[in-house]
């Protein structure tokens, strides 16, 4: 009787912990849209005179992006086009400088606030060490398999510019 017992208790304690397990993976209901792959397919920002330009990493930059269901993202971005080294083994400063500037990238964690249509990425691991524990808030909005980041810079000259970065879900 006893070991029926033990038995019962173990399965019992198996199924409750098979339970919590599958909780944790499931995502919160906010995060459910963002969970999964994303590439870059466009980075535009749009001047005060109204002429656009490539935003942060060229014209043909290049990204993933992925979320998952436990709250972990991971950014990847660069510019392609960016200086290759000369020498692999033992690139010059201009060359280091070059690649730093033509490439950016964190990974961490992200809460999505869907009233505000709002996601922060809080990086815990970053290519810029500034950047580590700080809430890097992004506005969104989905449209079918994209999702569209949007956001407006000051600019030094004066006035503002509007940038999107827009993703799309890789199946």
């Amino acid at each position: 009787m006893r070991n029926l017992i033990l038995a019962l208790l173990l399965i019992a304690a198996a199924g409750i912990g098979a339970l919590e397990y599958r909780r944790l993976r499931e995502p919160v209901p906010a995060n459910r849209a963002f969970v999964g792959s994303w590439r870059l397919v466009s980075s535009v920002e749009l001047l005060p005179d109204g002429n656009p330009r490539p935003y942060g990493f060229g014209p043909h930059a290049q990204g993933y992006l992925m979320y998952d269901a436990t709250g972990h993202v991971c950014a990847q971005v660069t510019d392609p086009d960016r200086q290759r080294w000369a020498d692999q083994e033992h690139p010059t400063a201009p060359e280091l400088a070059a690649a730093y500037n033509g490439f950016g990238g964190y990974c961490g964690t992200y809460r999505v606030n869907d009233k505000t249509h709002t996601v922060a990425h809080i990086p815990e691991v970053s290519i810029n060490p500034n950047l580590v524990a700080q809430p890097q808030p992004r506005s969104y909005r989905m449209e079918g398999d994209k999702l569209i980041y949007y956001g407006t810079d000051k600019l030094e000259a004066g006035g503002e510019s509007h940038w999107t970065m827009t993703w799309e879900r890789l199946q």
